[in-house]
């Protein structure tokens, strides 16, 4: 069951190391049904109005008032001016941001207090994947966790995923976790974010890391809609391979995939892209493909992204001529994702699942695919509109920092970034349908699949 993966890695890095460089080519309310349609906005200055901070002289900055966590501002603040795509940083006046969040910086009266100014700072850039990280944010998780999974549905926290025979099971709706009311939760993410998709990821996300624990066998506490006493729940350990990659270390893993019963439609299902994951979902695919399957369901609901190349690995295995899954533009050079197709790829149709956790890599996948005419995409509302590569540097003292070194465009230069994938088969979704053992997303696809 891939439950609570997606929860610990959120906003995980896209970590792409440069390729060969090619030339550079000349608000919804949160519990709203609908899916989100990207509005016009608002005209941005021209950059040429903008000040490229890579040629101002700012060898002359004032200092800023003693802090204890000012060397790591500084870092930080230096490094999103070094290394962003864009050398105007979208027209922030970033030395006078250091200055004003500098000021604050020194009024903090602890580390917490510290990195939630830091944060600030970066929000001004508007972007995802650009955080510092603490462990006393609201959205750390532990090592282990109450074995179920919790998602935005119907303006509720509903689970949706949880083992048979659990004290919770899917379709119940939960009220408060381990002591911390849900509408309170409901209200820290409104207040952090604009879209629906974030709204509800950002939901998951704080429930998750309450629902989480430093080791297994610690317990939690749940209370569900129609009850006033709580619930309480033991935590287990990860049982998945856990994988590391540079400042990201322990990431639990898992490859699924089975025939749906009936049919001649499989599904693969994996939670994060690391590339000692590709032999696993080559094997699942083969395995699938001897058994008889002329349809795939590719789901990456809640995979909140992973190693960038690695999207190119999974698409040469489906895809029977070459292309292109988009382009990364960085500061210095243009990355193009080429895919050349394997010997003998996998020629049926595929059908792909979404949700409001499925970031990054998963959304630079979903929506190079999708322009490619490889896939469907199947969801209850769009992705999560985070798709911009990454970096993650530890900064002294033991802080670690994501920032952006690139923005994504599709092959037909979609922006996902702020908007996400809107899913071509829109299938809503209601508390009811988890309580009834049902999976409205997937079954739709698969119904689909059998018609084609």
């Amino acid at each position: 069951m891939l439950a609570r993966v997606g929860a610990v890695i959120a906003l995980m890095l896209v970590a792409c190391e440069p390729a060969a460089a090619t030339a550079p080519t000349p608000q919804a309310k949160p519990d709203d049904p609908e899916v989100e349609v990207a509005e016009p906005q608002a005209a941005k200055p021209a950059k040429d109005a903008c000040t490229d901070w890579s040629k101002a002289d700012l060898s002359d900055l004032p200092p800023l008032p003693e802090s204890r966590y000012r060397r790591t501002f500084e870092q930080a603040w230096r490094l999103v001016l070094e290394k962003h795509y864009d050398p105007t940083l979208g027209c922030v006046d970033w030395p006078a941001a250091r200055l004003r969040y500098g000021e604050a910086l020194s009024k903090t009266r602890d580390r917490t207090e510290a990195f939630e100014v830091i944060n600030e700072m970066l929000d001004e850039l508007g972007q995802s994947h650009v955080k510092l990280f603490s462990s006393g944010s609201d959205e750390a998780v532990g090592p282990a966790s109450v074995d179920l999974r919790a998602r935005w549905v119907q303006g509720k926290l509903a689970v949706v995923e949880a083992p048979p025979g659990a004290p919770v099971q899917p379709g119940a709706v939960l009220t408060s976790v381990d002591g911390t009311k849900v509408a309170e939760l409901s209200e820290r993410a409104e207040d952090r974010t604009e879209r629906a998709a974030e709204f509800a990821a950002l939901v998951a996300r704080l429930a998750a890391a309450k629902l989480s624990c430093g080791r297994a066998g610690e317990t939690r506490t749940v209370t569900l809609e129609g009850e006033d006493e709580p619930r309480t729940l033991p935590c287990i350990a990860d049982p998945s391979e856990t994988m590391s990659l540079g400042n990201l270390t322990d990431v639990p893993t898992r490859v699924e995939h089975r025939m749906v019963e009936g049919t001649k439609v499989g599904v693969i299902a994996f939670n994060v892209w690391m590339l000692p994951m590709l032999p696993k979902i080559q094997a699942a695919l083969a395995d699938l493909r001897s058994k008889g399957m002329k349809a795939l369901v590719l789901d990456l609901r809640g995979n909140p992204g992973g190693v960038g190349p690695m999207a190119v690995s999974v698409a040469r295995s489906l895809l029977t001529e070459p292309g292109s899954l988009g382009k990364l533009e960085m500061r210095a050079f243009t990355q193009e994702f080429n895919v050349s197709p394997d010997p003998d790829p996998f020629a049926g149709p595929v059908a792909l699942l979404i949700d409001e956790g499925t970031a990054s890599t998963s959304e630079i996948f979903a929506a190079g695919m999708r322009d490619l005419g490889r896939v469907s995409i199947y969801g209850a509302g769009p992705s999560a509109g985070a798709a911009l590569p990454s970096l993650i540097e530890q900064l002294d003292g033991g802080a670690l920092f994501q920032y952006v070194v690139g923005d994504y465009h599709s092959p037909k230069g979609v922006l996902v970034e702020g908007r996400g994938v809107a899913p071509d088969h829109l299938v809503p979704e209601t508390v009811a349908d988890f309580a009834a053992g049902k999976d409205p997303v997937l079954e739709a696809a698969v119904a689909a699949l059998q018609e084609s």
